[in-house]
């Protein structure tokens, strides 16, 4: 009987890290679980077309066109094969562009992360941006440091007076 073979037995739960963070649901609403349930839930529907499963994220991007023209926008969900994105510019089918999503998560717990995705547009309308990924890399993003306070002293004048 297949079910008594160990090989065909269904797998464990899923166990580990969750991206689910209370404080911010609006980032990342899934977690393992829901993840595996998600998946089984897309395979059964007979009217999916697509091959990939969609994650819904709520995070800032900034795009440059190959021209040089530059914007920013929200992201609404990202898959292994591309990503839906919200902003003001309407955007050429087949045209490529470069996209800058803010990570949420630090490298280390201190330095910021951006995902960097080069891919040609698919679609661009009210429902959103549809961008196919050609290329993808996280990057090290530029730190903000907050300025500290200068001392200063009664009757000297402001270092930044000058």
């Amino acid at each position: 009987m297949v079910g008594d073979n160990i090989l065909f037995k269904a797998p464990a739960p899923l166990e580990g890290p969750s991206l689910y963070d209370p404080k911010r649901t609006d980032l990342f609403p899934l977690h393992w679980g829901d993840l595996a349930h998600s998946r089984a839930t897309a395979a059964a529907a007979p009217n999916n077309r697509r091959g990939q499963h969609r994650f819904p994220l709520v995070l800032k991007l900034t795009y440059t066109l190959g021209s040089g023209q530059q914007g920013s926008g929200d992201l609404i969900n990202m898959g292994s094969s591309g990503l839906l994105f919200q902003c003001g510019h309407r955007f050429v089918k087949g045209e490529l562009v470069k996209v800058s999503v803010e990570w949420p998560y630090l490298l280390d717990g201190s330095c910021p992360l951006q995902l960097c995705v080069h891919g040609r547009i698919l679609r661009s309308g009210d429902s959103g941006t549809a961008l196919t990924t050609m290329k993808y890399e996280f990057r090290t993003a530029r730190r903000v440091v907050p300025a500290e306070a200068l001392p200063l002293t009664p009757g000297t004048e402001s270092p930044l007076s000058e």
